[in-house]
């Protein structure tokens, strides 16, 4: 997917013998509140991603495409220019993608990337010295990364920002909702969540953990990593499930690894509740089934939020006084049979329709941190 205006930028010079050309220019310069983007010229900002991901479905899940379809709303919303380079899950393409675009003759005012494999550091590096500022969004540097390269405009300036989710306080909804339903049995629980060098990996594993300590019930009979894929999953649950017969919730760390999970359940006729930490619409018909209990939507509104922010930032309003330059959002919504045909309606069919401006503190003037939440688009109108 390519989202990419063949408009070309709009030149905000006026010349010096226009009397009021050059008022309407000092007044906007003091005064960028004066500026209303519906009548006055503005120069229209450049952003690519780099999509480390595929642009269909490949057996790994929707959440690549997803995140760009809704980035690509929200850029259509500000009158943004998105470009998506995808890297088809193969981080050394994803090197060369981003080389060549730091190479560019005309490069673009924004990069928006992903530390995928822990590559971010090496892509960054790439724009240093340049006139692009880069956003990380999704998988953060790693603690070990921060402290050799630093952190957000520090020794590599042009990194403005990272934003990322709140994936503890997600998974720990989803685990409230699944011993919410599990009732008065004791939570006998299975782990499958993504590869070990991913951050948010560990990130959903730990606010399992986290929920089931504080909760001071149950026990986690293993955590099984896998490769993010539907088959892998299944293949781990079948294996899981014949080791641990009283398990009774299975959680896995993406929509697909749950749906493989769930044909392990399915097949082996376990009376086994299933959670995933993410949805997607072919899951969607799986929530209300014995089964597939609860799934939190939704990850992949990651770079529509990240393209708001950056919509406020090019025309000067600063997330690092509203929220700071590491926006760490707690949005995700747990999502189970009473909620899942208006989710599905709202995030897949209307979609296209969803107005992102809403969330936006340069149109929508108002104090303290951004506030990300599904609650506005899921309301009925």
């Amino acid at each position: 997917m390519v989202i990419k205006s063949t408009l070309k930028r709009k030149s905000l010079f006026i010349s010096p013998s226009t009397f009021l050309g050059v008022v309407i220019m000092i007044a906007l310069s003091t005064f960028p509140c004066l500026a209303d983007s519906t009548t006055l010229p503005q120069s229209s900002p450049r952003v690519v991603f780099l999509n480390p991901g595929e642009p269909v479905d490949r057996g790994k899940g929707m959440f690549w495409p997803l995140t760009a379809r809704l980035m690509g709303v929200a850029a259509n919303t500000f009158g943004i220019q998105l470009e998506v380079l995808y890297a088809e899950r193969d981080h050394l393409l994803m090197l060369r993608q981003a080389e060549s675009l730091s190479k560019r003759r005309d490069l673009p005012d924004y990069v928006v990337m992903v530390n995928e494999k822990q590559a971010a550091p090496q892509m960054l590096q790439m724009f240093a010295g340049t006139s692009t500022k880069v956003v990380l969004i999704h998988n953060d540097l790693t603690l070990e990364q921060r402290r050799e390269f630093g952190n957000e405009r520090g020794q590599m300036s042009h990194w403005i920002g990272t934003v990322t989710t709140d994936e503890e306080s997600g998974t720990y909804r989803m685990m409230d909702e699944l011993y919410r339903q599990l009732g008065t049995r004791e939570p006998q629980v299975i782990g499958i969540t993504g590869e070990r060098g991913t951050p948010v990996s560990l990130e959903r594993a730990q606010g399992v953990s986290d929920y089931m300590s504080e909760s001071g019930r149950g026990r986690q009979l293993q955590l099984a990593f896998s490769n993010w894929g539907a088959a892998d999953a299944e293949s781990k649950a079948d294996v899981l499930l014949a080791r641990y017969p009283q398990a009774n919730i299975i959680w896995a760390a993406n929509y697909s690894m749950a749906l493989g999970a769930l044909r392990a359940v399915e097949a082996q006729g376990a009376p086994v509740l299933v959670g995933s930490t993410a949805v997607a619409p072919y899951s969607m018909a799986n929530i209300a089934k014995e089964g597939m209990a609860v799934s939190l939507g939704s990850h992949f509104f990651i770079g529509a939020w990240a393209m708001v922010l950056l919509h406020d930032y090019h025309h000067g309003l600063d997330f690092e006084a509203r929220g700071g330059v590491r926006q760490r959002l707690d949005y995700l919504s747990v999502i189970n049979s009473e909620n899942a045909s208006r989710y599905y309606q709202v995030i897949y069919e209307e979609s296209d329709t969803i107005d992102f401006s809403i969330f936006s503190k340069y149109l929508h003037p108002s104090p303290g941190s951004y506030s990300f939440s599904l609650a506005p688009l899921m309301a009925d109108k």
